[in-house]
């Protein structure tokens, strides 16, 4: 059996706790961990504030590898926004935190949760690596984890109350955290270890990607307020491709989503090795061949390029929202 097949099966499991509401049941009835050594952590009666780069460890820390992908969703924002998404998007939305369709999100659909009890959700390095905010029933939570899922309790640390599952035909093993406010999720070798590595970038005491990356840092100083973004680095790219897209020179590539505005406003951030590599007309001509037909851009009601250092950024303007533009064709 194939890693993806088991990990499907996996998404499958979680996802079945949102069909059965096995988690919803008792929501609003949150209990403290009993025995939790962090005292007053288990009393907060407010959600502790979002910060993307916060939650957003060095490489290597969590998940291996020199560079990640980064995904961020907004969910109140897009709840709020639902008559301005494009057709389908809303239902899309919906059915991916309920563990379906063809990209469902992980750890929305182990919630168990309807969708409008979310806030900020992170995926990062291909799921390996996620964060959710919301209204969260935490014991239910963790009973229908250990009782539907086949999870076993791990501990806990700091807020979080931890779950591992095991899957031995699998090099990855997956780890959730559980507190009122915030999940995790950590699927690696040693999951809860990488857990603990993800709760503590909140006290300083993991390396975080943009402190550690400045090309990612520089991605997210243009992109990393939208309400969805997309953001990652690379090593220095030796060749324009502009099918992909890929620039000569690329160290990081985002993209944000805005939607506080009227029209929508979309970001793309190009950022290059140094100023000089920066190369506006090459990108320029990506927006030329993606305004017709099926392009990108073709939705857009304007468009404009422009440098900013370092980085080339692409502004555009549309009437509907897509919240699931990739940064890749």
């Amino acid at each position: 059996m194939s890693e993806e097949t088991t990990r499907r099966e996996l998404l499958g499991a979680v996802g079945a706790l949102a069909a059965t509401g096995a988690t919803t049941s008792v929501s609003g009835c949150l209990g403290g961990g009993d025995g939790d050594d962090n005292g007053d952590d288990d009393e907060q009666s407010d959600p502790p504030a979002f910060s993307l780069d916060s939650w957003l460890a060095a490489p290597g820390e969590v998940s291996g590898g020199e560079h990640h992908s980064v995904e961020h969703f907004s969910f109140e924002a897009l709840l709020a926004a639902e008559n301005s998404l494009a057709e389908g998007a809303y239902s899309e939305l919906v059915d991916r935190t309920n563990g379906e369709g063809n990209a469902p999100f992980p750890l929305p659909s182990a919630a168990g949760s309807p969708i409008d009890t979310f806030g900020e959700y992170v995926s990062v390095d291909n799921n390996r690596q996620q964060v959710l905010y919301g209204d969260h029933p935490a014991d239910a939570i963790g009973d229908g984890l250990v009782e539907n899922v086949g999870f076993e309790r791990a501990g806990e640390h700091r807020e979080f109350e931890l779950f591992l599952r095991e899957v031995e035909s699998r090099s990855a093993n997956v780890a959730i955290g559980v507190s009122e406010f915030v999940l995790l999720w950590v699927e690696t070798e040693s999951p809860v270890e990488g857990l603990r590595t993800l709760a503590d970038t909140q006290t300083d005491e993991t390396p975080l990607y943009g402190d550690e990356n400045d090309d990612l840092g520089t991605v997210l100083d243009h992109v990393g307020d939208g309400d969805r973004v997309l953001a990652q680095t690379s090593a220095e790219q030796s060749e324009t491709n502009l099918d992909a897209p890929v620039f000569e020179g690329e160290v990081g590539y985002g993209y944000a989503l805005d939607l506080d505005g009227d029209p929508i406003d979309e970001t793309y951030a190009i950022v290059f090795a140094d100023e000089a590599s920066a190369d506006v007309d090459t990108v320029e001509e990506w927006v030329a061949q993606n305004e017709s037909e099926d392009g990108r851009f073709a939705p857009h009601t304007s468009v404009s390029t422009e440098q900013d250092g370092r980085s080339v950024l692409v502004s555009g303007a549309r009437e509907t929202a897509d919240p699931f533009v990739g940064l890749f064709d």
